[in-house]
């Protein structure tokens, strides 16, 4: 008998050992207190960019960005972008309080902030609560800094392609995250609808643009996941547009 309670001691042991990191791993993030970033009274227009590896290959149109919108406004513009290749909504919120780049291009403020985020949620089956609710809490924090969130919504890439050109190993993680949190392969639209629901819930729909892009093969390199120069012009264009309606 006391052998018997040994052995399943030790499996609830195991289990715990294996079920906590699993929680916490698909768990959305824990919201913070917002911190104060800096507010401007000169006439520049500031426009922030921060999320996934979308923001991170941008840095090659920020100039461009920053043009375009001057050459609109005929106002001084500058456009700062941090960007973090492979990071899920939950790591890039958590980054805006641990990490040093982001607080420093956050806290000199900003009139506009396009977020960019949800492609690996959907890429890595994180699960639409976690991608709703760590969303949810980017923008507030924009948001409690009087800093308009532009946020771009899931965008139509290949996510059948991509998953296919995954390694075994990883098909297998994916297969598993879609287990635990409930995603289908394509589960995008599932995400976005949790988003927006969370919007509503907390009031911050009608205080954030949405930005949607359209796909096209000609906008994505050969991954069909990350965009080609005629992507971010076409993703440049939007961004001044939907600044321009505001």
């Amino acid at each position: 008998m006391k052998k018997r309670k040994y052995i399943w001691g030790i499996i609830a042991i195991l289990c715990g050992c294996l079920v906590i990191p699993a929680y916490n791993y698909y768990a959305p993030a824990t919201e913070l207190d917002v911190y104060e970033c800096h507010h401007h009274s000169d006439d520049t227009l500031r426009i922030a960019m921060i999320g996934d590896s979308w923001v991170f290959y941008h840095y090659l149109f920020n100039d461009t960005l920053a043009s375009k919108i001057r050459q609109q406004t005929g106002k001084p513009v500058k456009v700062n972008a941090y960007g973090q290749c492979g990071k899920t909504s939950k790591e890039v919120y958590q980054s805006i309080f641990n990490d040093q780049s982001m607080q420093t291009l956050l806290s000199q403020g900003a009139d506009y902030c396009f977020v960019s985020v949800g492609i690996n949620d959907s890429y890595k089956k994180m699960g639409a609560n976690y991608y709703s609710k760590s969303t949810a809490y980017i923008l507030h924090f924009l948001i409690k800094n009087d800093i308009k969130p532009i946020l771009l919504t899931i965008p139509n890439y290949d996510i059948s392609y991509t998953y296919e050109r995954q390694t075994t190993d990883k098909k297998m993680l994916r297969q598993l995250s879609m287990l635990i949190t409930r995603s289908q392969l394509d589960c995008r639209e599932d995400y976005r609808q949790a988003l927006m629901q969370e919007l509503q819930k907390t009031g911050l729909e009608n205080r954030i643009t949405l930005l949607r892009f359209p796909y096209s093969l000609d906008y994505y390199q050969s991954d069909r996941m990350h965009l080609n120069t005629q992507g971010y012009q076409m993703l440049d264009s939007i961004i001044c547009a939907c600044i321009f309606q505001n």
